[in-house]
């Protein structure tokens, strides 16, 4: 076990409510769990930002995140453009964006990277993850795909938006591969144990995105580790 803090742990943790039939309950539940156990940021899909802005009032140390073309990708970029932009007007301060997916899998990596670059130049200070959406592609396609994103100005790759397959550590090591330490990496989809969580760290991903439940599990698991 790595001497990992649940302080340390939390604020690697984007701890999200960003399926389909995430509900107002469940986003109560996981502004209640980022409050208990101070994760770093709250997601939610873009209908429910502005309800989640609202129950983190007067809350520091919280960031609100957003979703841009959640979860396909496919959606043209002014579409894309104006759903940052409205997010950011609720007060996000942090944006997760699905690349056209379509577009890297066709090989025309100057319009994937040119929709990428304009949520960034969008964003400002605000930080960007691109997401790959990793199960869906081949080995080349993710290693040109973090390339990109990484050359569009995005401040984190992300493997995928946790809706399709599970991150493997083959998919993260095939990263690494292509882009080393150049830009930060983010996790979602499969992450739920402790054990997993801190393999993925020791190889280099420095946030994980994680649905609710699966949060507070890997919280205790760590708590309790720490008491035995």
């Amino acid at each position: 076990m790595m001497n990992l803090s649940k302080e340390q742990l939390a604020r690697m943790i984007d701890i999200s409510a960003v399926k389909a039939d995430s509900s107002v309950e469940e986003v109560e539940s996981i502004v209640k769990a980022a409050k208990t156990y101070r994760f770093i940021c709250v997601f939610t899909l873009p209908s429910l930002a502005q309800y989640a802005k609202e129950c983190l009032v007067e809350e520091t140390g919280i960031d609100l995140g957003g979703v841009v073309g959640f979860p396909s990708g496919g959606s043209t970029t002014t579409v894309k453009s104006f759903e940052a932009e409205e997010l950011l007007r609720i007060g996000c301060n942090e944006l997760d964006m699905v690349i056209n997916i379509g577009k890297l899998k066709s090989g025309l990596y100057k319009e994937v990277t040119e929709d990428i670059s304009k949520i960034v130049d969008i964003a400002g200070d605000i930080p960007v993850k691109a997401i790959l959406e990793v199960s869906l592609l081949k080995d080349s396609e993710i290693k040109d795909g973090a390339k990109i994103i990484r050359d569009s100005g995005a401040q984190f790759v992300k493997t995928g938006t946790g809706w399709l397959g599970a991150t493997s550590f083959d998919h993260i090591k095939l990263i690494k591969e292509a882009v080393g330490e150049s830009i930060k990496l983010k996790v979602a989809g499969g992450v739920r144990n402790l054990d997993v969580l801190l393999k993925m760290y020791e190889i280099g991903v420095t946030r994980f995105g994680i649905g609710h439940l699966s949060a507070i599990n890997i919280m205790g698991e760590l708590i309790r580790n720490d008491k035995g």
